[in-house]
């Protein structure tokens, strides 16, 4: 079905190495359909790279769309604004396919889509000063393997760029290897907070057993380790079992640590009440999450045609997990109507407006508090 449609639907992993990292690459969904797999994909990263094909289709990509008209906006545009929400800190952005009829690796070609994609990642949220100093954007050509590992020598124009990473260090890139080792560092990891480990997939594998797939958030999962899963989990109800092992990359771990993306044979939880992916796994002696009853958002207001007012239930995602969540009530707005002033208790919300909502959840769903 993924070759047949030219899209990735759900998120496959493959693994790589660079001199100084080892990497794991989540290959998320570029199609609209499949923006929920692209969530919960984009939301495990701690690099992103985001491409933009140098041939006729790039304009397509980055369109702004008109709800008003039915004319959606374009994936790489929404790709970039999803990544800035979900709080993505590192940024690659390469202009792929210049070996293209359009672009005959031409620095005109490069330069002129750069100015449109610049302007539209800082119209999606991108701060401006960001883009200009600490995001290299590069041209590419996968196919023939221009600028990946070694400099180009088809396109001569090409001088690099000069970057601050956001750990602070100035350096020069030339290729998306420069990029990969030398200006990507791994966020500082949480190894002493309690166990988070969200659950993208459960498989039941023949032979093994049930085999969850997570990647660990913060705190350190053991082998033997006694789990929960919430929200599946509950007094009357449990979800609860122990980790039989644990693998990545099809090595088998006793220890895995934050911002490792592992396989777990997990055993001993109910037939009829099996972990779900969406879930959160944490230790069973740990009391310091619990499924939300309600929870405050600031949100922006995207793409949505119409009012919204208490009631509205939209689709709230959190890691892996989701749930419809009700707007329960709006504790205020601003936006072009207000004049940038905050609005208290508005009726009701429009395209473009921020604003704080209290939200219901309809189903299950673990949200923890942000300070």
């Amino acid at each position: 079905e993924e070759r047949e449609r030219g899209v990735t639907i759900t998120c496959a992993t493959k693994e790589f190495f660079t001199k100084k990292w080892h990497y794991t690459i989540i290959d998320a969904p570029g199609h609209r359909d499949f923006i929920k797999n692209m969530i919960s994909g984009a939301a495990q990263a701690d690099v992103a790279l985001l491409m933009l094909p140098a041939d006729g289709n790039c304009w397509t990509a980055i369109q702004k769309g008109d709800h008003k008209v039915g004319e959606v906006q374009g994936q790489t545009r929404h790709h970039a604004r999803l990544l800035n929400l979900l709080g993505v800190k590192q940024l690659i952005v390469a202009v792929n396919k210049m070996d293209c009829e359009q672009a005959k690796y031409s620095e005109k070609r490069f330069n002129e889509i750069l100015k449109e994609l610049k302007s539209c990642l800082a119209k999606v949220g991108w701060k401006k000063d960001f883009l200009e100093k600490s995001v290299p954007f590069l041209p590419l050509s996968g196919f023939e393997g221009d600028n990946l590992i070694e400099k180009s020598k088809k396109m001569d124009w090409w001088k690099g760029n000069d970057i601050e990473t956001v750990y602070g260090k100035k350096l020069h890139v030339d290729t998306l290897y420069d990029c990969l080792d030398e200006m990507a560092q791994p966020p500082e990891r949480k190894v002493d907070a309690p166990l988070r480990v969200p659950i993208a997939g459960v498989y039941r594998i023949k032979g093994v057993g049930d085999v969850l797939a997570g990647r660990v958030e913060q705190g350190v999962l053991q082998n033997e380790a006694d789990v929960l899963f919430l929200p599946s989990h509950s007094p009357n109800n449990p979800c609860s079992g122990k980790v039989f092992s644990i693998e990545m990359h099809h090595k088998r771990i006793e220890t895995a640590k934050p911002g490792d993306n592992v396989g777990m044979n997990v055993r001993g939880f109910p037939k009829d009440n099996p972990p779900r992916s969406g879930d959160v796994m944490i230790l069973q002696t740990d009391d310091s999450l619990h499924a939300t009853g309600e929870f405050t958002a600031q949100v922006q207001v995207l793409d949505v045609p119409h009012e919204i007012k208490p009631g509205y239930s939209p689709i709230g995602f959190v890691r892996c997990g989701r749930s419809a969540c009700r707007v329960k009530k709006i504790n205020w707005k601003m936006g072009k109507e207000t004049g940038g002033k905050k609005l208290e208790n508005p009726p009701h919300l429009k395209h473009g407006e921020m604003a704080e909502v209290v939200f219901e959840p309809c189903f299950g769903f673990v949200a923890e508090g942000f300070k």
